[in-house]
């Protein structure tokens, strides 16, 4: 690890983005001591944060399970959203907002699915609520809120949706992903209005 770490220091050091490592168990849903810190570091004063991959990394997903995981350990209520999904759907027929597909884990739900179901707690918003889109239906109804973003090359209106959360960390692949490209990806987010606050180092068992 020491050599890539060493990579996301020095980046870190030219652009205020602190680096997070984490080294994932072979099932990302058991508990891990690097998810635990993310979530103390990350929710302290954020319910909504993105994990964006990147590069071609598709490591986003991994962290986003993790970190739900360890937010469910602790009776919170969690919501993963699948931006890339999102994205993908026609603005003439948006997704259903009231139904979600159970996560792997308990208190762990799933937006947009194809195949969902309603929760009993979840309370629609209102035609009378003006103004009020899809997160700030999802912050009434869930303690925490994941944007599993796809990397900037693979889907460059990603950034947009989450320039809407309360933070943001770029998810870098050990080995895989360079400094250069984690500089641009940087540069792009931050110019989009993304508020990184740091970069979490996946290492590959």
């Amino acid at each position: 690890m020491s050599r890539n770490f060493t990579v996301l220091e020095k980046t870190s050091s030219e652009n205020s983005l602190p680096p997070f490592g984490v080294q994932p168990a072979h099932d990302p849903l058991l508990r891990n001591s690097g998810y635990a810190e993310l979530v103390q570091r990350l929710f302290t004063a954020s319910s909504v944060v993105a994990m964006i991959a990147a590069g071609t990394s598709a490591g986003a997903a991994g962290v986003c399970e993790g970190v739900a995981t360890e937010l469910s350990h602790s009776g919170k209520r969690v919501v993963m959203v699948a931006v890339q999904e999102l994205l993908r759907v026609s603005p003439a027929t948006p997704p259903d907002e009231t139904t979600f597909q159970p996560g792997h884990t308990r208190q762990v739900w799933r937006w947009p699915f194809p195949a969902s179901q309603q929760i009993e707690f979840f309370k629609p918003r209102t035609h009378a609520a003006d103004g009020e889109n899809w997160l700030d239906s999802l912050r009434r109804n869930f303690d925490s809120i994941l944007l599993d973003c796809p990397s900037v090359e693979a889907l460059p209106g990603g950034a947009a949706v989450a320039a809407q959360a309360d933070a943001a960390v770029l998810v870098v692949e050990a080995a895989r992903s360079s400094k250069q490209q984690v500089l641009r990806d940087q540069r792009t987010l931050q110019l989009s209005g993304v508020k990184l606050v740091g970069c979490v180092l996946m290492q590959r068992r």
